[in-house]
């Protein structure tokens, strides 16, 4: 970043600061480098006669790495939502493939979404296209139909499953 005039000013880093935000697109960023190099030349050609103050130095320091801290946090963030996003499609494709062959349990489902029936079959095929689906006897469903997966134990009407003794 060319530096055109220095003066004695001591609030040119904010007046520059100021013009690249509002003047320039968002293509222009200044960076701790930018900076150094000018609080490089305003201590360089500072008049004497009034010096930048410590106080004022250190405030603008401060202000740099704050923002260079918080854009890191930030793109952290941001990182660490795509992993996270990266990693439960990965679990969904593992958890919906694993049901290949198994036999399940899904809910026959009406164009409203309330359920009306349930169908019981082995698993034959996965779609992984557009969503996450199985198939069952060349009919699809979704895996949010499936209520259970093996043999699982009828309950009575009114009675509660205990789970089985361990010995």
């Amino acid at each position: 970043m060319p530096i055109d005039k220095v003066n004695g000013n001591s609030n040119m880093y904010n007046d520059l600061l100021h013009t690249q935000t509002t003047a320039v697109p968002n293509n222009s960023e200044m960076t701790m480098d930018d900076f150094w190099k000018l609080m490089a030349a305003q201590l360089q050609y500072q008049d004497m006669s009034n010096p930048m103050s410590n106080s004022e130095m250190m405030g603008q320091m401060t202000q740099m790495a704050t923002m260079n801290a918080m854009t890191a946090v930030s793109n952290a963030v941001s990182n660490f939502a795509v992993v996270t996003n990266n990693l439960a499609q990965v679990t969904l494709t593992t958890y919906s493939t694993g049901l290949l062959g198994k036999e399940v349990t899904v809910a026959e489902v009406d164009p409203s979404g309330k359920v009306v029936g349930e169908k019981k079959g082995v698993v034959t095929g996965v779609d992984l296209t557009g969503g996450q689906y199985i198939y069952i006897d060349d009919k699809r469903y979704s895996l949010s139909q499936i209520m259970s997966v093996g043999q699982v134990p009828k309950k009575e009407d009114g009675e509660t499953q205990a789970p089985p003794k361990t010995e």
